[in-house]
């Protein structure tokens, strides 16, 4: 039996590191497109906790300014907050806060909306304000989020 010469072999070498390359080159994209995907879940997930809590603590300030601004008068509906409050944690993402009227019920809404995620919370506390020997309490009876 013949046994092949090194001449012959040299084109099956060249094949086997052509074909080693295309499928080093399709393993390492495959793993840049799973990082790419993974980073980009990670800054969505990340965009709307930030935008949660922003709407949350524009809420809760909009509770504290009743209580604080409104304590011996019935505030007036509707009430716009100042955007940049103090209690804000991020001031790129600063919440609306509105306070109306409804029935007995005062409706704190704080929405915040984060341009770098594209995230959009709401936070709504129900307040009720009661008047007690010339003073007003405000009392948080309901809350929910979107």
């Amino acid at each position: 039996m013949p046994t092949p010469s090194a001449r012959r072999d040299r084109g099956f070498i060249l094949v086997a590191l052509i074909f080693l390359v295309l499928v080093g080159a399709l393993l390492l994209a495959a793993m840049a497109f799973l990082y790419g995907t993974a980073t980009g879940a990670e800054a969505t997930q990340n965009g709307g906790g930030q935008t949660f809590t922003a709407a949350e603590s524009g809420d809760q300030y909009g509770v504290y300014y009743l209580e604080t601004n409104y304590w011996n008068k019935l505030p007036p509906t509707p009430l716009t907050l100042p955007a940049q409050t103090p209690s804000v944690p991020d001031p790129a993402c600063p919440p609306v806060v509105t306070v109306t009227k409804a029935g007995g019920n005062y409706f704190v809404t704080s929405v915040a909306t984060c341009a770098g995620s594209a995230a959009r919370w709401t936070v709504v506390r129900t307040v009720t304000a009661t008047r007690k020997q010339g003073k007003i309490t405000y009392t948080v009876t309901a809350w929910a989020q979107q």
